[in-house]
């Protein structure tokens, strides 16, 4: 039996460590300081999450999600819980 994470499953962990580090580690300061999350700062994530194919990852995609599988996406979530909570909300 192969374990070996698939090509796609490596493309979702990659591009999501990617975004955390790009887009969620530069706002947790400010989250963490505060203990609030600007409206302004969750259209931006959502807006960056849409736009890298991170948004509602576990949403089928005849629901306008990504439609991961349930190992995919929790490879994902696990990348994504890498960076403050609230701002990993903004991405599912």
């Amino acid at each position: 039996m192969d374990f070996a994470l698939s090509d796609e499953q490596r493309m979702i962990v990659e591009t999501t460590r990617a975004f955390v580090e790009a887009e969620l580690y530069p706002r947790e300061a400010e989250v963490e300081r505060t203990g609030h999350l600007r409206p302004e700062v969750i259209e931006e994530v959502k807006a960056g999450a849409i736009e890298a194919g991170l948004y509602a990852a576990n949403i089928p995609e005849e629901h306008g999600g990504a439609g991961l599988d349930t190992l995919t996406w929790l490879l994902y979530e696990r990348e994504l819980g890498r960076a403050n909570y609230a701002l990993h909300w903004t991405c599912v």
